[in-house]
């Protein structure tokens, strides 16, 4: 299955406000520890690699960099399948490109992880 479809998809199980929000087209890119690592650097002045970027290019395109590398540790590490783990990640930056985030804790984090949680469980339960 190509990356299209997969996100395809993913787009079907979000909540309608949330599709609204995303671009019109979606890469799904894998990337190695060291570019990782470069891109984490360069965009969030964190010197390690990580396990999704996303990025987004106005209203008609973005991009999902993930690292399988630092996704398989996870999963190994969290008690989860690769497939759960890397799907999840997938579902993470999406979020993203919709304009959802976590990063300041509180309220938004409790929101973005409830919705992550609702549209993995469509998925795998």
């Amino acid at each position: 299955m190509d990356s299209l479809s997969v996100v395809k998809k993913l787009v079907k199980l979000f909540p309608k406000y949330l599709k609204k929000k995303l671009p019109r087209k979606v890469a799904f890119i894998e990337i190695s520890k060291k570019t990782s690592q470069e891109l984490n650097r360069r965009y969030r002045k964190k010197n390690k690699p990580t396990n999704v970027l996303s990025f987004r290019y106005g209203s008609e395109y973005g991009e999902i960099l993930v690292c399988p590398d630092v996704i398989k540790k996870e999963a190994k590490a969290q008690g989860n399948t690769y497939k759960y783990q890397m799907t999840w990640m997938a579902v993470h930056g999406m979020m993203h490109l919709g304009g959802i985030h976590h990063e300041g804790g509180g309220a938004a984090a409790k929101k973005f992880e409830k919705l992550e949680g609702r549209i993995l469980a469509k998925i795998f339960w």
